[in-house]
């Protein structure tokens, strides 16, 4: 009876995965600097090196102020496969293979008609987030797509509000120029307000972004802290199921 059972779920098949009804694959980079500088700016603390003075306590010093630089790189490619569209949501799987990995990591995704995506995942790559609202169904609301037309994807929660706004700067061929230029506010006294701006190529006719570089960044300050943070990401589609001759 055990050895049946065993044998059951050895040869149970294993659940079958959604159809891809279409495939897209972007070269990516990105590069992430972030710095934090820590100091008292004026203030005055205990010297903790100097030894307690009798009913006076410790002598008080200015600390020289230290600060610190990292990074992250990403380069690779991320495949994009729509599974499937319901009441224009976009529903897609993202995997991400990137050098810096051992493995691609893989996550699915809900792209609302308007842009804002909903992760099943807990780290998106910054490439994804500033790639995937361009799969919008409705991303380019602009109703005759004329230069100079604008439009806004806007998130507001009470936590988070967010205002990206992009601008149709001129033509080639079928293909959108976008500016895009918008910004992040956190209400969180602890949170980084973000500005982003970009540039990139679009495709209305086939609802694909064809190309983009974006550069985010932002700052925070507290009593004794200050960090920034910079974010530039580029991407380019080197292959689409729903057209097989990518154009040069």
């Amino acid at each position: 009876m055990v050895a049946a059972v065993a044998l059951f779920f050895l040869i149970t098949p294993p659940a079958p995965q959604p159809a891809v009804i279409r495939e897209v694959v972007y070269k990516v980079t990105s590069l992430t600097t972030q710095s934090i500088s820590a100091g008292t700016f004026g203030g005055y603390v205990p010297d903790p090196n100097e030894r307690p003075r009798s009913h006076q306590g410790n002598a008080a010093f200015e600390p020289a102020p230290t600060s610190r630089t990292g990074g992250s790189h990403q380069e690779g490619k991320i495949t994009i496969d729509v599974l499937d569209v319901v009441g224009d949501v976009v529903h897609v799987r993202l995997s991400e293979d990137f050098a810096s990995r051992a493995a691609p990591y893989s996550y699915e995704a809900f792209v609302e008609p308007n842009g804002l995506v909903r992760y099943n995942a807990d780290a998106p790559s910054p490439i994804a987030e500033y790639l995937l609202p361009l799969f919008g169904t409705q991303f380019a609301a602009s109703p005759t797509l004329s230069n100079g037309d604008s439009w806004h994807v806007v998130l507001n929660t009470g936590v988070v509000n967010m205002d990206d706004m992009f601008t149709i700067m001129g033509r080639d061929d079928q293909v959108l120029l976008l500016d895009e230029n918008g910004s992040v506010k956190l209400t969180s006294a602890r949170g980084m307000n973000l500005s982003i701006r970009g540039k990139l190529k679009y495709k209305p006719s086939l609802l694909v972004p064809i190309s983009g570089d974006v550069q985010e960044w932002g700052s925070r300050s507290t009593a004794d802290t200050f960090s920034e943070i910079q974010t530039e990401v580029h991407f380019e589609r080197l292959s689409d199921s729903l057209e097989p001759t990518i154009p040069k």
